[in-house]
């Protein structure tokens, strides 16, 4: 895998697009290029709106279970102490045993807040593309499937593992990572490809040979892959450029934004 700035990636191939056309540009030349120009920062605008979508939405959460963790710790900490408390007398033990009951209460609030957090990871986790999948197979085998998998695990590892796969999710959505993958031809038989994702939100393969190429968007069940041949050459050159065997150049290539 092969990580660089997106950001970095295209204005390096814009300056050079530039550079190279500003010698022959004339008449519709000068229109051409304030489209490409046009279209590129468009394109830039929806990606950045959408990693910055991603970044509120992670906030969130993650103010979420701070406040969780200190409540955790609270009661925790309170049911400690409550059972190393040797009573003397049948009223204070009834008093201790009150309030250990109001504490399992809260703590089951807690439980049940965990519980639905996990689900949602869980199902976050199903939509990841495979290199982040592979990435994150450690935490999902961590998390409880059905309630009888909560023995002997506490609230703050059950949150731990929630932490970890948004910090995975949210280096993989900072930057751009090229993987070896295997995507079916037009005869339904696996050709091995290279896959270059632009973080969590757009994906473009093809084969060495430039025989096969398409795109790929992020779903409600996954990831959704379209052959898309016409885009074969183009998608060829970005995968050249990522990896130093070309020069840099501006490649126009579509951007699905959901």
């Amino acid at each position: 895998m092969y990580r660089l700035s997106f950001g970095a990636l295209f204005s390096a191939s814009l300056a050079l697009w530039l550079a190279t056309s500003a010698g022959f540009a004339q008449g519709s030349k000068f229109d051409e290029t304030r489209a490409h120009i046009e279209k590129w920062v468009q394109t830039r605008h929806l990606i950045a709106q959408k990693n910055a979508d991603w970044r509120v939405e992670q906030d969130n959460i993650r103010q979420s279970i701070d406040l969780l963790i200190k409540e955790i710790t609270l009661l925790e900490k309170e049911i400690a102490n409550a059972k190393q408390v040797d009573s003397e007398s049948d009223a204070e033990k009834q008093r201790i045993t009150l309030s250990l009951e109001d504490l399992k209460k809260s703590n089951k609030v807690v439980d049940d807040a965990l519980w639905m957090m996990e689900r949602q990871a869980l199902a976050l986790m199903a939509r990841f593309p495979e290199p982040l999948k592979d990435r994150t197979t450690g935490v999902r085998t961590r998390i409880p499937l059905e309630e009888k998998d909560l023995q002997g695990r506490s609230a703050a590892e059950r949150m731990q593992n929630v932490v970890a796969m948004l910090n995975e999710a949210d280096r993989f959505n900072s930057a751009i990572t090229l993987t070896v993958e295997l995507r079916k031809d037009a005869e339904g038989k696996d050709r091995q490809v290279q896959t270059i994702y632009l973080g969590l939100g757009q994906a473009y393969f093809a084969d060495k040979k430039g025989t096969i190429a398409g795109t790929g968007v992020p779903g409600e069940n996954g990831w959704a892959w379209e052959a898309k041949p016409e885009l074969t050459e183009s998608i060829r050159k970005v995968i050249d450029i990522y990896e130093n065997r070309k020069s840099a150049e501006f490649v126009p290539v579509p951007v699905t934004i959901k």
